[in-house]
Parts: C-alpha cells; sequence; structure tokens
C-alpha cells in the first residue's frame, strides 16, 4: 500500500510539472506569438461553425489562469460567399477542458454588438447567419458545440427573423441581452429583448433545461418561463399560430410551460388583456371580451386534459368585470368534472354561444337565459357529457332564473340548493323576493313572492317523472299560505295533480294574476271574474286539486275534484259593465268544479244595506255562461236614485232621475240575469217602494213633500204606480212610466199656491199673488230631454198687480207653458201664453252649466199664435195695449228691473209716467250693451230719445215737440226721484209747451254730481223773451233745490200773453234776475221754503184794463183826474191803464215772504213808491204805497213782477200779478188782507221819504 501511494505522489508530481510546463509554456511562449498562428485559428473557426470565416484582428492574453483570445471584425459567410454574420468583438476565454475532449472549448464566450439574420426557407430548414441548422440524424452540428461551451452571452444584439415558409414580413428583435450557462445537460439561459412598436413593448425569456442535444428533442426536459410586457396578441399572427383563432387583444402576458420528453405538459399563464376578440372553433360565433385577467392552467392527461382557473375575471364589452371565479374541467374520453366556487349564470349565457360547449347546451343557454349566481358547483358524469349515462349534480344558487320553456316554468331570484343525479334529486328553497313564470296558466305569467320555502323530490321511474312537495310556504303582499301535494308527467298532457292548499290571507284586488287563462276556465267568466272582483280580504280559503289536468275543471266527479272555498270580507264587486257595485261584502265563496257560488250576508250599494245577496255563474264551460244576481236592498232612497243613475236603468228611464235629491229611506227587491256574451240581452226585474220620503226633482223646483208609491222597472221599461206627495203647497198624484220608442212619460195633477212656487218663479211679483189653482203638467223624457207642459185656468188665484195683469179669483185666465229641448239638451223652447193677453217664446243655448237666453219674442195682445223673434240675438217686446200705467209697475217692480228689451215696437192709447199721461203713443226703440234708443210719436211728444250706460248714464233727447203732460188725477202710484238716481241730461225740445202755453225752444243740460244733480244750462228762447240759468239739485237726507236765472222780455205784453196773461200790459222791456232756493226737487215749487233775491228793471210800458177787483181799488183811490200827460195818449189813465216810464225794484225771499226793500214806478202822471212784504204761500200782502202827482213829481204806482217760465219766476209772477199788485193808489195807501180781497185804506199825507223805496 505504501508503495502505490508513493507512486501515485510521484505521477501527481510529474503532471503537476508538466501542466505547469504548458501553462508556462502557452502564456509565455504561444500567446504573445498569437498573430502566427492566423491561419491556423480562422481554419479551426471555419471548420467549427463550418462556413467560409474572415477575422480582422487577433489578440491574445492571460485572464487569471485562463488564456483569453479576443477576436475583432469577425466576419462570417454563407455557401454563396454572401456576409451572413458580423462579429464586432468576440471574447473567447478558454477552457481547460479542452484539453481532455480534444476540440476547443470555451469557459465563456463573450459577443458584442451582434447583428444576426435567422431564416426558415419555405422548406422548413432553418439557417443562421447563412448557416444551414438541419444536421444529419444524431447529429448536432454547431447547436450542440454551442451547447458545450461553459458559458455564452451576448450583448446589445439584434436579430432578423425571416419566416419564406410563411411569407411573412421580417420581424426584428434589438437591444437583446443572452446569456446561457452550460453545465453538461444542464442549461440555463436568460433571454431580454425589445419588440418592434408595432407588437409591443418587451420580451423576455428564462429557461432551465436538461437535454444532451438538440438533435435529441425527446430527451429535454424542464422549465420555460416568458413574459411579455405589452403586446397586441393579434399582430404576432404573421409568425404565430395560436392553438386558437385569435382576432383581437392586447395586454401583458407571463407563461410558464413544463416540458417532459420534450413535449409541453403543463402551462401556466398570467394573463392581463383588453378588447379580446376569438373564435374557438369552426362553427362557432367570436367571442369577445371587454377584459380578462387571472391565472390558466392547462394539464395533458393520459387520455385528456385539465384546465384551471383562479381568480379568473372576464368582463363584457362596455360593462364592468365579472367577480373572480376559480375554476377547474377535467375531460376524459367517457367521463369528467366541472367545479368551480361561484359563477354568474348571465354572463356565462352571454358567452355560451361562443364557447365551445355541446349544441344543446349552447341552444339552450340562449333559449332559457340563465340568470344569477352557483356557489359550490360540482358536475361528474359518464360517458357522453351530451348525453351522459350517469351523472351527479349540486349547487347552491342564489338569484335564480330561468325563462320559461315549453311546458317547463321560469323564475327569477330563486335561493336555496340542489343535488341531481339521473334517477332523483331534492330541491330546497329559500327565497326571498322570489318569481314563477308560467306563461301557459296566467295570462300575466309572472307570480312574485316575497318568502318561498320549501322542499321538492323527485324520482324518474319508468319513463314517469313524480314531484312530491312535502311543504312549500309562500307568502307576498296578496296571499299567504301553504301548499303540498306531488305531480306526475308522463311526457304526454299536462300531466296529474294531486295538491292541497290552505291561505290563511288572500287579498282579491289582484285577483287577475292568479286566474288560469281563459283557455283552460273559459274566456267569458275568466274575464267576468276579473272585472268583477275587485277587491276583498279572504280567510280560511281552502284548495283541492286532484286529477288529470287534461280534464280541468272535473265537470265529471269521477274524473277528479277541484274545491276553493273561503269567507270574504270587505269585499267589491263589479257584477256587470255599467252597474254600480257592490261594497263591504261579507260573503262565503265557493269555486265548486266548474261553477261558482257567493252567497252575501252583507253589503252596500252606493250606501244602501244589501241583504240575502246571492250572486252565482252556474256553467264556467258553458258557452251561455250567465251569471245571475237576486238581493234586496233596504236604504236611503238618495242612493237608490244613484243606483238608478249609474246602471243601464237611467237610459229604461228615460233620464227621468237626472237631477233628483231624495229624503228619506226605501226598499229595492232586485233580479239579474247577465249573460256574459251579451251583456245587451240581460234581463232586469225589479222594484222600489218608498214611504215618506222628500224628493227634489230639479233644482228649480221646491222638494216633493211626503212622497209615497212605487216605482218598478225592467231592463227596458220604467213605472210610476201609486205615486203620491206635497208639492207646490198642494196635493199632486203622479203616473206614468216608459213607452213605446224609449221614451218616458208622466203626468201629474195637482194644485199649486203661486207663493209655494219656490225657484220655479222666484220674483218679487210673486208677492201680489194669493190663492191656488188646479194645473196639469205632462212630462216626456226621450234621450235624456226632458218635453212639459203646464195647462192651468188660473181660478181660484187672485192678483193684485196693475192691469192688464189684475185678476179676481173667480176669473179665469188660461195659462199654459210648453218646455220643448233640442240639439241634445244644449238649446230649448220655452213658449208661454196667457189667454189673448199676452204670449211669449224664448230661445235658450247652454253656455257653462246655465241656460242663457239668446232670443225671445214677448207678444201684448197677440193676433196670431205665432210669436215674432228678433233677427239676431236679443228680446223683442212688440203688440199694443189700451193703457198702461207705469208708475203703477215701477211701485210693483223691483229696483234695477233687469234686462231691457233689444227691440220695442208698441202703440199704447194712454200711457202713464211719473204721473204725467201720453195718449196714442207709437215707440219703437233697440238696446244694447251700451245703452238703448228710441224714437216716440205721440201727441204730446215727438222725437228721438237716447240712454248711454257710460260712467253715470246719460240722456239725450233730440224733439220736434214736447208738451208738458197733465198730471194724472189718480197718480199716487208716481215715484219720486233722486238725483243720485237721474243720469246726465241733454235736452233740446223746438217746441215746448206748458199747460197749453207755447214757450218756444228750451234746452236743458244737467249732470250727476256726487249725490247732486248739477243743471248747467237752462234756456228758453222765442220772439218775446229770452231765459237763461243754470242750478243744482241736491241730495242727502234734506234735498234742496238752488236756481240762478236771467229773464230778458223783448216785449213785455206779448211775453205775459203768451204765458197766459193777455191784455195785462202793452209793450215795454224788462229783465228780471235772481237767485232762489227751496226744499225738494226742482219740478215742484216748496213756497214755504222759498228764498233768495230778485231783481226787476223794466221801461215804456202800459198797463192795461185790470180785472173788477182792481178797477174798485183804482176808483176808491180817484186818481183818474191827474192832469200830467207825459210820454201818453190822453185816454183816461186809470180807466183804459197806466203808462210807465221806468219801474226798479229789488225784494228779497225768505221761507215764502217777499220782502219788498225798493220799488220805484215813474210814469208820465205819477211816481209811486212801495214797501211792504208779500206772502207767496198763504197769498196774502201788508204794503204801503205813496203816490205823487205829476205836478210835484210823478203820481202813478202800478206793481207788475213778470213771471218767469219754468220754474220759479212763473210762479212767482203768477201770485205778485194778482190784483193786489195790479192796483192803483194815489197818495199813501195800506193793503193788506188776501189777494182776492184785499184790505184798502187810505192814509194822510207824509212828506216824501229822503231816501227812495221809504213811503
Amino acid at each position: 500500500m505504501k508503495r502505490l501511494w508513493r507512486t501515485l505522489e510521484v505521477l501527481a508530481w510529474a503532471a503537476f510539472i508538466a501542466f505547469a510546463a504548458a501553462v508556462l509554456g502557452l502564456r509565455y511562449g504561444l500567446l504573445p506569438q498569437i498573430e502566427r498562428y492566423r491561419p491556423e485559428i480562422v481554419a479551426r473557426v471555419a471548420a467549427t461553425v463550418g462556413q467560409p470565416v474572415k477575422i480582422g484582428r487577433i489578440e491574445a492574453e492571460w485572464l487569471g489562469l485562463r488564456p483569453q483570445i479576443n477576436l475583432s471584425d469577425v466576419r462570417i459567410y454563407d455557401a454563396e460567399g454572401r456576409e451572413a454574420l458580423v462579429l464586432p468583438s468576440v471574447e473567447n476565454i478558454l477552457s481547460w477542458r479542452s484539453l481532455a475532449h480534444g476540440q476547443l472549448r470555451l469557459h465563456a464566450l463573450r459577443i458584442e454588438g451582434l447583428r444576426l439574420a435567422v431564416r426558415r426557407d419555405s422548406a422548413g430548414v432553418f439557417y443562421v447567419a447563412g448557416m444551414k441548422l438541419s444536421p444529419a440524424a444524431g447529429e448536432g452540428g454547431f447547436s450542440d458545440w454551442l451547447l458545450g461551451q461553459e458559458e455564452i452571452e451576448m450583448r446589445n444584439a439584434e436579430i432578423e427573423w425571416r419566416d419564406e415558409q410563411r411569407a411573412a414580413a421580417p420581424l426584428t428583435l434589438s437591444a437583446i441581452n443572452l446569456r446561457v450557462k452550460n453545465e453538461g445537460e444542464r442549461h440555463s439561459i436568460g433571454f431580454a429583448g425589445r419588440l418592434p412598436e408595432a407588437l409591443g413593448t418587451s420580451l423576455e425569456l428564462r429557461a432551465e433545461l436538461a437535454g444532451r442535444s438538440l438533435a435529441q428533442a425527446a430527451g429535454w426536459s424542464g422549465q420555460v418561463y416568458a413574459e411579455l410586457g405589452y403586446t397586441d396578441l393579434a399582430a404576432w399572427r404573421p409568425w404565430f399560430d395560436y392553438p386558437l383563432e385569435l382576432h383581437d387583444g392586447q395586454g401583458a402576458v407571463r407563461l410558464w410551460t413544463t416540458v417532459e420528453g420534450g413535449t409541453v405538459r403543463q402551462a401556466t399563464a398570467d394573463v392581463a388583456l383588453a378588447g379580446v376578440s376569438a373564435r374557438l372553433g369552426e362553427e362557432l360565433p367570436r367571442l369577445e371580451l371587454g377584459s380578462i385577467s387571472g391565472r390558466l392552467q392547462a394539464r395533458l392527461l393520459a387520455d385528456g386534459y385539465q384546465l384551471t382557473a383562479r381568480k379568473l375575471a372576464l368582463a363584457p364589452p362596455g360593462r364592468p368585470a365579472l367577480a373572480p371565479v376559480d375554476f377547474q374541467l377535467g375531460w376524459q374520453a367517457e367521463s369528467g368534472v366541472i367545479s368551480a366556487n361561484t359563477l354568474e349564470l348571465a354572463p356565462l349565457a352571454h358567452f355560451a354561444e361562443a364557447l365551445p360547449l355541446p349544441a344543446e347546451v349552447r341552444r339552450l343557454a340562449l333559449e332559457l337565459e340563465p340568470r344569477g349566481q352557483l356557489g359550490d358547483v360540482r358536475f361528474e358524469w359518464q360517458g357522453a357529457i351530451a348525453a351522459p349515462a350517469q351523472y351527479r349534480a349540486r349547487a347552491r344558487f342564489f338569484d335564480l332564473g330561468l325563462k320559461p320553456r315549453e311546458t317547463l316554468p321560469g323564475f327569477a331570484k330563486l335561493a336555496g340548493s340542489v343535488e341531481a343525479t339521473q334517477a332523483s334529486g331534492r330541491l330546497y328553497l329559500q327565497s326571498r323576493g322570489a318569481e314563477l313564470e308560467l306563461p301557459r296558466v296566467f295570462p300575466q305569467p309572472r307570480l312574485s313572492f316575497d318568502t318561498l320555502n320549501g322542499q321538492l323530490d323527485w324520482q324518474r321511474e319508468g319513463g314517469v317523472l313524480n314531484v312530491q312537495v312535502a311543504s312549500l310556504n309562500f307568502s307576498n303582499a296578496d296571499l299567504s299560505g301553504n301548499a303540498f301535494g306531488s305531480y306526475a308527467y308522463s311526457g304526454e298532457g299536462p300531466g296529474t295533480l294531486d295538491v292541497s292548499a290552505v291561505l290563511n290571507r288572500a287579498d282579491a284586488r289582484n285577483l287577475a294574476h292568479y286566474l288560469p287563462l281563459g283557455a283552460l276556465m273559459g274566456e267569458k267568466p275568466r274575464e267576468w271574474l276579473v272585472k268583477g272582483i275587485l277587491a276583498g280580504q279572504a280567510s280560511e280559503v281552502q284548495l283541492r286539486l286532484q286529477g288529470d289536468l287534461r280534464d280541468f275543471p272535473f265537470t265529471d266527479p269521477a274524473r277528479g275534484r277541484f274545491l276553493v272555498t273561503a269567507h270574504v270580507h270587505h269585499g267589491l264587486l263589479h257584477y256587470a259593465e255599467g252597474w254600480p257595485r257592490i261594497e263591504d261584502i261579507e260573503a262565503e265563496l265557493a269555486f265548486d268544479r266548474n261553477r261558482l257560488d257567493i252567497v252575501g250576508r252583507s253589503g252596500r250599494v252606493l250606501g244602501a244595506s244589501l241583504h240575502n245577496v246571492k250572486v252565482s255563474l252556474a256553467d264556467l264551460g258553458s258557452r251561455a255562461q250567465r251569471v245571475q244576481v237576486n238581493g234586496e236592498a233596504q236604504g236611503p232612497t238618495a242612493e237608490f236614485l244613484g243606483f238608478l243613475q249609474s246602471s243601464p236603468l237611467r237610459t229604461s228611464a228615460g233620464r227621468f232621475t237626472e237631477g233628483m235629491s231624495a229624503t228619506g229611506d226605501g226598499r229595492l227587491h232586485l233580479k239579474l240575469e247577465l249573460p256574459l256574451a251579451e251583456l245587451a240581452k240581460s234581463k232586469v226585474a225589479g222594484e222600489y217602494e218608498l214611504a215618506a220620503n222628500q224628493l227634489v226633482l230639479h233644482r228649480v223646483l221646491p222638494p216633493l213633500e211626503q212622497a209615497r208609491g212605487r216605482l218598478a222597472f225592467t231592463e227596458s221599461s220604467f213605472a210610476v204606480r201609486e205615486a203620491r206627495g206635497l208639492i207646490f203647497g198642494g196635493p199632486v198624484s203622479i203616473a206614468g212610466g216608459s213607452r213605446a220608442g224609449g221614451a218616458v212619460e208622466f203626468v201629474a195633477r195637482g194644485e199649486a199656491q203661486p207663493a209655494a212656487l219656490g225657484a220655479l218663479f222666484d220674483h218679487p211679483l210673486k208677492r201680489f199673488l194669493s190663492g191656488s189653482s188646479l194645473y196639469v203638467a205632462s212630462v216626456s223624457l226621450r234621450d235624456g230631454l226632458q218635453r212639459v207642459v203646464v195647462d192651468s185656468s188660473l181660478r181660484g188665484v187672485t192678483s193684485a198687480l196693475p192691469p192688464p195683469l189684475e185678476k179676481a179669483a173667480a176669473d179665469a185666465l188660461p195659462l199654459r207653458v210648453e218646455f220643448v229641448p233640442a240639439e241634445g239638451g244644449a238649446r230649448d223652447r220655452i213658449s208661454i201664453s196667457l189667454a189673448r193677453l199676452a204670449a211669449a217664446e224664448i230661445h235658450r243655448r247652454r253656455e257653462g252649466e246655465e241656460m242663457q237666453v239668446r232670443r225671445a219674442g214677448l207678444s201684448l195682445t197677440p193676433a196670431g199664435p205665432s210669436i215674432r223673434l228678433p233677427e239676431r240675438p236679443g228680446i223683442l217686446v212688440y203688440g199694443s195695449l189700451a193703457a198702461l200705467d207705469a208708475d203703477r209697475w215701477r211701485a210693483v217692480l223691483p229696483p234695477g228691473g233687469g234686462t231691457l228689451p233689444s227691440t220695442v215696437e208698441m202703440r199704447l192709447g194712454r200711457f202713464d209716467v211719473y204721473g204725467k199721461r201720453v195718449h196714442n203713443l207709437a215707440l219703437r226703440g233697440s238696446s244694447d250693451a251700451s245703452g238703448w234708443s228710441a224714437v216716440l210719436d205721440a201727441d204730446e211728444i215727438a222725437g228721438q230719445l237716447s240712454y248711454t250706460a257710460e260712467g253715470t248714464g246719460q240722456l239725450v233727447a233730440r224733439l220736434l215737440h214736447f208738451s208738458v203732460p197733465r198730471t194724472v188725477a189718480d197718480s199716487g202710484g208716481a215715484v219720486a226721484a233722486k238725483p243720485a238716481d237721474l243720469p246726465g241730461i241733454d235736452f233740446s225740445a223746438e217746441r215746448f209747451n206748458l199747460r197749453g202755453k207755447q214757450l218756444g225752444k228750451v234746452e236743458l243740460a244737467a249732470q250727476r254730481d256726487g249725490e247732486d244733480w248739477r243743471i248747467e244750462k237752462l234756456a228758453m228762447a222765442n220772439p218775446d223773451a229770452t231765459l237763461r240759468a243754470n242750478g243744482r239739485w241736491r241730495g242727502g237726507a234734506t234735498p234742496a233745490s238752488e236756481l240762478e236765472f236771467t229773464l230778458e222780455a223783448a216785449d213785455v205784453g206779448k211775453f205775459l200773453a203768451r204765458v197766459g196773461y193777455p191784455n195785462t200790459v202793452l209793450g215795454g222791456k224788462a229783465e228780471l234776475a235772481g237767485s232762489v232756493r227751496w226744499l225738494g226737487e226742482p219740478m215742484t215749487l216748496d213756497y214755504s221754503s222759498l228764498s233768495g233775491d230778485l231783481k226787476l228793471g223794466a221801461e215804456d210800458g202800459q198797463f192795461l184794463e185790470i180785472d173788477p177787483g182792481l178797477g174798485k181799488l183804482i176808483s176808491l183811490m180817484n186818481l183818474q183826474a191827474l192832469p200830467r200827460r207825459i210820454a201818453l195818449d190822453f185816454r183816461d189813465v186809470f180807466s183804459k191803464g197806466f203808462r210807465f216810464d221806468r219801474i226798479d225794484a229789488v225784494s228779497r225771499l225768505e221761507r215764502g215772504t217777499l220782502q219788498l226793500s225798493e220799488f220805484r214806478m215813474a210814469g208820465p202822471a205819477a211816481e209811486v213808491a212801495m214797501s211792504g212784504q208779500v206772502d207767496l204761500a198763504h197769498e196774502t200782502q201788508d204794503l204801503k204805497l205813496r203816490v205823487v202827482p205829476s205836478l210835484g213829481g210823478t203820481a202813478s204806482t202800478a206793481v207788475a213782477i213778470v213771471n218767469p217760465v219754468a220754474g220759479v219766476a212763473a210762479a212767482i209772477a203768477q201770485r205778485v200779478l194778482k190784483n193786489p199788485l195790479g192796483q192803483i193808489f194815489a197818495h199813501e195807501f195800506e193793503v193788506s188782507g188776501g189777494w182776492t180781497d184785499p184790505k184798502v185804506v187810505k192814509l194822510n199825507a207824509a212828506p216824501a221819504p229822503n231816501e227812495a223805496g221809504t213811503p
């Protein structure tokens, strides 16, 4: 042993020395002289790469214990001599293993700035830098030589890929860094490079592989990692074939693959892609995804594959991403399993048509539109998945929904769990807000439930599906209850059902939702139930349904059973269209096979109480289904009237009850038979009995008191029997009913008092009527329109109205009133005749809720049956009367007596107004909203009048002649006017006659001024005199009149003769002016309150012979012998009249007494002065006169006060110019006493006064 160790030690030292000698020789002998070995080096490199090579420069150095040879500008040429590869810089660090292998081995190969062309020709042969990479079988060639180098590093390289087999454009990868470490059969590879901009950003590869030669692919194994930072997957298609038809997709991908035996056995990919569009099968449409992210893993199994996903999130285009899902799919040839932690069905169903699923699965996904969420899903099968021989499935579900399909119901928002095999299954339901959809059962197929809990089990035996419902609890706003039973389906017909249900609560308002289709229960019965049962609460509802559903509703008891019973509370039944509803029903309801019965204990119709009501529908399946209603009602008559108005009886009654109201009760008996298919052929029989009611037949009529009687009706007739009552203050009986053609006629016979006519004749004139009279009223109704005719002799009625309507009770004055509607009530006509005294016709039109008079004609003393109507809207009054006393009518008519006639054409033999009487008056006038105008022609007046209503009103009179009418002896009816009642007046009469005296032209202008009437102008003009005046008529509590006037007489004698005092004065001129006032109206002079001032001036006139009273006074004064005659003829002065040169007088009126403060008269014979007072009211005087003979001065006296026209002046003159003031005195006299019998006393002469006017 010792010798052996010694020998080994010697050999080791020998080897070391030899190695050291080789190293020293290489470092110091060979490397410095490396350029001498260029041919050998180039040849060796060319032999290694198998291509011609040129090397620009060769440098050698020692790196640690290893030699390094650096080559610059290395160029490799292809077989055709073309430059295939240029290596700017190559660092070769030699490995000492080269000695052991007998060939070049590098410790490291570093290449800088490589520009490499890689090509695949059309035959599939690869070339790298022009070097063919297809060695003979079992030979690796250059690629195996590369795998034999310890380390290969490439920096900042660029590789161009040309694929002539795919005819693709060149693909260039730049900024490439590559590092390969080889340790025998283990190889570590790292690669990073930049992609073309159109493809993405970067590409990174890492691999840990084990293999000997690339020519032996089956011997390779290991892991490969690849990462694309951002890429457009579709842009890679020219150079890369995907396992699917990828059309679009952008994002980042990381990929791990496991290689075993040269085959990829497992691949794991992390993806984050957007806008993905791919086709997963040739017959499938594209799968469109807004985004996809998560981890996908695929493994090859012995006879299938396994696909796993973790946190896989899909997003449909334009919608948020779905919740991440974990699932696993394992698929072998004859079996498989699918599991998932959660699945959202609606999006998956949306994608289903693009997924490589069996065609039947994809079709069902489209038809059923599944929605909701599944959890803990697992499905295992044996056999073909389209029709597995065995399977087992389980899942929990939330908000699960499917559309109905064929006989299968649809549902939504179901929650629970399911377990199933090919032979049986079990379903647990624990749902909130669930919905069932049964389009083949219900017209509104979707039923909603607040809660739906239960358990269903099923088994398949001998081709029959049996379903057991152990318990199903349900509730919603309409009902709540529990059901249990079974269902069997053999594949034919609707199946067999055996179910029982109990409802502890049911609301009928949505009954339509729970009634089967008309095809199952009959269209008309279902329609009647839907429209008829409108509301109600049901309790103790029990349902029993057993039998083959093809035989529903089991009219043959041997084939099955269908029964529903319920207690109904607060029900609302609309049993027939047009009939009032039955409300607040307490009843028992029963559906027994094909029959419906409702037996009501109580209820109400329009407020009336119902008893013993029965509603039945005998045969739901019959084509001639009839609803029968029988019942009694008791309650207010007003509700019965509402019943008539709300039912088809309204038509059969001719709408007689429209507008009627009642107080009191009655009893109704009613029987209806309603064929559902032909409701127009319904049968009705009923009677209403009323007792001691109060009926309002019409809003303008007073109520019918103590009304008793019976109203009988059918579907086509209406009758009033034994109806009596009190109306218009007297008894009445009413009989009648419907007639052929749809009319309804009634006749009322009774006695009426005018005072009790109420709104029918609600006029103040009614107070002048008394008594009572019999009448007959006929009422005919058709289409809701009433034609009414009332006849009465008015015998027994007394009228205290003025003529021509004055009437004694025993007298007959036949009255007829006829009311005829037209145009559906939009218009009507009222005709009135009163014996041969008057007749009227009124045409009205509806405007809003009221009837307005459009045209009316009133004929007085009519000459024929027809009444003239105005051509335009308005009222025409025409005819003639022997006499009409307007004052008496004004006394009985209310103030503001209503609308004036539009047109008047009247002739009145005698017309009394304001106490005056006009004879033979012909009047034509018209009025409108702005006022009226008239043309008058009578003995006393002729001309035109017009009145404008604007403001306070204005009356304009333009008369040809006007004779102030005489006062009527019996004018007690005359009504005094007030200033505030009078309009403004603009009066002008060309010929004004006052009590037979022609005053010439008279004008009057006056206006209302607050409570006063202001007289702006009063004027008279004739050839003898003119009058100008103004004043005021004051209103208020104490009316008073004021007048300022000036009367100028050009010929006093003629003027006095014009006003009624002829032969009193010859010639002369005079002016009388004054301002007077008195209590009362201007037309009536009150002497007791008359006050004011008067001034008279006259000249150049002569008093003529005066009446005998004055003659006696002149003879007593003995003044006939006065010798002085100045400006007079030489006749006897006092027997023929006194001539005066000048008269001046000033006086004051104080409460009817005229105070003469200054009076002087001078004439040729004498000069007279007078003072004192005259009482105008009592016609007395107390005067003193002084006569101065003409020898020493003037010695004559006469008193003359001229009468003013149309007012105060005329009245004063009338009284002053009587005998006492017309006597002639001499010397001094005292005159007292009455005017008709004055006392004249001669006094002693006294010295002439110092002041004028003092005796």
